[in-house]
């Protein structure tokens, strides 16, 4: 696992742990922010899509997995980027269930926003509100930064979890 975390530091990652499932604090209330928080949401848009499973089914998604990668980034398209190389990597390496949540940020202008088709849809990933995850929970309790923020100009931290088996 030393391999993804030197990878990570080098994809400009703030910080990256191996935790395991025990370590995310699921918590329902988050699909509220998905759901009735989010903009992309109403548009029923590719990026936001359950594929027809439930919050209970994603929790136990999830906890299949012994080990998972927490990423940390201020940069979300960086981020976002970082997880499908380390997914496909983890994969090459034989992890074929490797796997990343995070909230789509690749595009500088998102052609899904304008109405337009994805160019990448095979690289959109569920986000972590979508599976219930307390992202400030989770990552508060493994010391990491993540705090309400009052004003545009705080230091946005961005998280991401890449799921490895």
């Amino acid at each position: 696992m030393d391999k993804y975390i030197d990878l990570a530091k080098e994809l400009k990652m703030l910080n990256a742990k191996i935790i395991s499932h025990e370590d995310i604090y699921f918590d329902i209330r988050a699909n509220l922010k998905c759901k009735w928080g989010c903009v992309d949401y109403l548009k029923q848009s590719i990026k936001c899509h359950s594929r027809n499973t439930t919050y209970l089914e994603r929790v136990e998604m999830i906890n299949r997995y012994k080990r998972i990668m927490i990423l940390h980034s201020h940069n979300a398209n960086e981020l976002s980027a970082a997880l499908l190389k380390l997914e496909r990597i983890a994969f090459l390496d034989g992890y074929y269930f490797a796997f990343a949540i995070r909230s789509c940020n690749l595009c500088k202008v998102c052609s899904v926003d304008r109405g337009e088709q994805c160019p990448t849809p095979e690289k959109i990933r569920p986000c972590d509100q979508l599976f219930g995850i307390d992202v400030y929970k989770t990552a508060r309790s493994l010391g990491l930064p993540c705090e309400v923020l009052t004003s545009k100009e705080d230091t946005q931290n961005r998280y991401g979890f890449l799921l490895i088996d």
